[in-house]
């Protein structure tokens, strides 16, 4: 299978559209214009990168393969007959056949300190006519550099000329923390800082220097994370320098790494260094994944390019990683940028041999090309894809008849446009059009996801928490936790009510809280509480609060919402169950700890916390009485906790009494927790707590 020929077969001109091109006023001039397009399209995928297109053939003729000559020229200890020999393979096996793979080539001479070879192949492709990528031209140069040969040197920046190379990574000044005592926070409060778009150069250069001095960044998994938050918060310059951090300190690099670096890269606009770390992959022997063409073909469609978009597609597909999600990004490249020609050729693959296996034309596939044709102003292809959808027995949701109805609307064919809504209605679905496209397009985004989640996808799972993220950002400021919150208690109050602490026990919450307590909440919801606790915690100087909740939809709206109040760094959201996570031992030490979820597990999951709990922490737990929490109750109770009943109303419940319970852990419980990590004074506590049984005892005549 050729991978200039996967994908394309156009399907506007095509008899199974049960149309021909004057049907839709084509002149011979626009289809001319569409074959030049189609031949663009096929030079552009002509040129991706042959060295990752080699990965798929794992040998040679002489049976050595790309990767092991490539290994070759960056082993150092490597002699210069060594380098030279493992060139001419690359030769002989075809490997060097194009500007990505001599730029490989290049690279990894570079590394090896082989200046010899750097300079042969860099003049080679100059004689062949191919111009060197940025990555090339750099490592020629400090290959000459490093080798003593300034001449060279000079001579590869003049052929370079005024091109602006993609500069390394700069490692970023670290500002000293000034204070001699400082508080511990957990490796996920402080990676989360990270994903601050507006955060100042000082306070990032003091989150690494705090996750380095807190013994965070020790290993792969640990820069992944960290990684990805800088991803979120389009902190392209932090991601790079961190990526070169784990080589300069000899921590291992995967495919995952680069997967979030190229990502990175791609989601802060700077698609062409997404492209360098890709090609970059091979020369240090990092096969791509399929993920890894995702996340290429992502940061080139958020950017318009989407000829290079497919090509990614096209070699994920030769090399048989590509999956459905792959043809979705590729397909969303092409609508975005305007190439609805080429969305249509995607939508009749789907389905074929030229499209991965598991893709169809299913319900998504048509509402890209819907879309795409809606953006077009091509409303008769909107009515034909319907059509279509209905001979093939796809159902159509009320996007997908939303953009066929906006496409009739602004071809002013009114009879059309209102049947659809007519349609819409019969079938009980939203027929304000706007608002659902509007619905459509807005989504919530986060680093634990590759691309953001439309709120349409989250409708029918939580359609009022949906309802509650659109009023928010309706009428709350963006990054005012205040006005966020207060919008939210409007919103019980006016539109649905919300379990939420709100009220009394909004006050008792923020009275409970301490300077720099480490929050972790069991039942996150909406964020609602997460909120009010970071604003006090603000307040109060610093702080940190961690949240698990069990639903994802839920939890997918509670990120939506924390970002839009501006709290995202200061509140991590865990998917899962509370226990599961408590287990993993991620959510640290724990200062004040809320209970919030379902009453009826309260006690199993303190029970879980306990070893996690710091010599002063507080519990909170909402809804003892209402619903009720009986269990936990007794629990407290027989294990000694200290406990302060509230009698307090629900929030906008005055109907309803409940209870907060307030305790704290008994210090037998404490200090033996405390044994497992640190010395304790057993004796001075013996004497303590001597009379104290003796006193049990005696009362109960033992």
């Amino acid at each position: 299978m050729t991978w200039s020929g996967v994908l394309w077969r156009c399907p506007v001109f095509d008899s199974k559209w049960g149309c021909r091109p004057a049907a839709f006023g084509a002149s011979r001039t626009r289809q001319s214009e569409i074959l030049q397009r189609r031949w663009r399209l096929h030079v552009a995928m002509a040129a991706a990168s042959p060295a990752l297109l080699a990965l798929a053939r794992r040998s040679s003729a002489t049976g050595t393969s790309q990767a092991d000559f490539l290994k070759v020229l960056r082993r150092k200890r490597a002699s210069l007959e060594e380098a030279e020999s493992a060139a001419e393979g690359l030769r002989a096996g075809g490997y060097l056949s194009g500007v990505r793979s001599y730029s490989s080539a290049i690279v990894a001479s570079s590394r090896g300190r082989k200046w010899q070879v750097a300079m042969q192949l860099f003049d080679e492709m100059l004689e062949i006519g191919l111009r060197p990528t940025a990555s090339a031209f750099s490592a020629a140069r400090e290959a000459c550099e490093e080798g003593g040969h300034a001449a060279l040197a000079l001579r590869v920046r003049e052929v370079q000329g005024d091109e602006a190379p993609v500069p390394k990574a700069k490692k970023l000044e670290v500002v000293p923390m000034q204070t001699a005592t400082q508080v511990l926070y957990s490796k996920g409060a402080l990676c989360t800082r990270f994903r601050e778009k507006d955060a100042p150069q000082t306070r990032l250069s003091e989150t690494a220097e705090l996750l380095r001095s807190g013994g965070h960044l020790e290993e792969t998994l640990s820069y992944t994370t960290a990684l990805r938050n800088c991803e979120h918060g389009h902190h392209w310059p932090w991601a790079l320098s961190l990526l070169g951090e784990m080589r300069d300190r000899s921590v291992e690099q995967d495919v995952v790494t680069y997967n979030v670096a190229i990502a990175a890269c791609g989601r802060a606009q700077q698609w062409e260094r997404s492209l360098v770390l890709l090609e970059s992959m091979p020369s240090i022997d990092i096969s791509p994944d399929f993920e890894t063409y995702q996340a290429a073909s992502l940061a080139c469609s958020r950017n318009g390019e989407w000829e290079q978009a497919l090509a990614f597609l096209a070699v994920a597909q030769a090399l048989q990683v590509a999956n459905a999600e792959s043809w979705h990004i590729g397909m969303m490249a092409c609508a975005s940028a305007g190439a609805w020609e080429a969305t249509l050729e995607m939508l009749e693959c789907a389905g074929s041999e030229s499209s991965p296996r598991e893709v169809s034309r299913d319900l998504m596939c048509y509402g890209v090309a819907l879309y795409a044709c809606m953006e077009a102003g091509r409303w008769p292809l909107c009515l034909a894809l319907l059509e279509r959808m209905r001979s093939e027995e796809v159902e159509a949701d009320a996007v997908a008849l939303a953009c066929a109805a906006q496409a009739c609307r602004d071809g002013r064919n009114t009879d059309t446009t209102n049947e659809i809504i007519s349609e819409m209605r019969l079938k009980k679905m939203n027929s304000n059009v706007a608002e659902v496209l509007s619905e459509a397009t807005l989504s919530v985004d986060f680093p634990e996801v590759r691309s953001p989640v439309p709120l349409g996808a989250l409708r029918p799972m939580a359609p009022k928490e949906v309802s509650l993220y659109k009023w928010i950002r309706q009428r709350a400021t963006p990054g005012d936790v205040a006005s966020v919150i207060q919008v939210i208690e409007e919103f019980a109050e006016e539109r649905s009510w919300l379990k939420i602490q709100g009220e009394q026990k909004k006050e008792l919450l923020e009275a409970s809280l301490r300077p720099e307590d480490r929050v972790v909440e069991f039942g996150c919801y909406v964020g609602y509480s997460s909120m009010v606790m970071a604003k006090k915690l603000r307040e109060l100087g610093g702080g940190s609060v961690t949240t698990c909740e069990v639903d994802a939809a839920n939890a997918y709206v509670a990120r939506g919402v924390l970002q839009f109040a501006g709290v995202e760094g200061e509140v991590q959201v865990r998917v899962g169950c509370a226990c599961d996570w408590v287990a993993t031992g991620q959510l640290g030490t724990i200062d004040f700890l809320l209970l919030d979820h379902r009453g009826t597990i309260y006690h199993e999951d303190l029970h879980a916390a306990e070893p996690s709990l710091s010599e002063h922490a507080l519990v909170f737990a909402d809804n003892v009485l209402y619903p009720g929490a009986p269990l936990f109750l007794n629990y407290i109770d027989v294990q000694g906790y200290e406990i302060e009943i509230h009698e307090l109303k629900e929030f906008k419940r005055p109907d309803l009494d409940d209870w907060v319970v307030i305790c704290r852990p008994p210090p037998v419980d404490a200090i033996s927790w405390r044994s497992q990590e640190q010395m304790v004074d057993w004796v001075a506590f013996q004497t303590r707590l001597k009379p104290v049984f003796y006193a049990w005892k005696e009362e109960r005549g033992l």
